[in-house]
């Protein structure tokens, strides 16, 4: 019975990478930014009380991709994104960091798809401000959802290579009865 599991998995492995114009596997690394939106008790600091303060947004994203078919491919990744925001005096830290698990659906647009992950991630808060003193906490691990739109140029392309380009919205619990609401931007390259 065992054999004839293995023998299956290999013809339906094999029939698939043949109908994904995507090597079987695939990668995909870029940039991102965008904008934290903190539920009421997820954070002791917003950085918004910074007077005349800096703020800087940067990410990255990660993923592995299998390419099952031409329309469907499932992936597992990881996303970063930093909140920075400071002044000569004062600091606001905050580091969000989480594990999708998800599936991206082709529907024949080009390389237009919709994915949709489970989520598991945590945030890290290192706030100095003057009013509150200092304060460094990791947030519980949560588990979310994440849903994005992206298009990716080499899944129809003539190259691997080609950029994708996407947006994404995670929602992710932090404790205390409160979600952030990540909403971000990337670009990321093929390979």
């Amino acid at each position: 019975m065992k054999k004839l599991a293995i023998i299956f998995f290999l013809i339906f492995t094999f029939c698939f990478t043949l109908s994904a114009k995507e090597d079987f596997f695939s990668f995909s690394a870029g940039l991102s930014s965008g904008v934290p939106v903190y539920g009421r008790n997820s954070v002791v600091s917003t950085g918004s009380e910074i007077e005349k303060g800096n703020r800087v947004i940067l990410g990255s994203t990660i993923a592995a991709n299998l390419n099952v078919l031409k329309q469907i491919s499932f992936y597992l990744g990881n996303d970063i994104l930093w909140d920075i925001t400071w002044n000569a005096s004062d600091k606001s830290s905050k580091l969000h960091v989480s594990f999708p698990l998800g599936i991206k659906i082709y529907p024949g647009i080009g390389g237009l798809n919709a994915g949709l992950a489970y989520t598991l991630g945590f945030r890290a808060d290192n706030i100095t401000v003057q009013e509150l003193g200092d304060y460094n906490a990791i947030t519980p691990w949560g588990n979310g959802f994440k849903f994005q739109v992206e298009y990716n140029f080499a899944h129809e392309g003539k190259s691997k290579y080609y950029p994708s380009i996407g947006g994404y919205w995670n929602l992710m619990p932090r404790g205390n009865n409160s979600y952030d609401n990540l909403i971000v931007l990337y670009v990321a390259a093929n390979f």
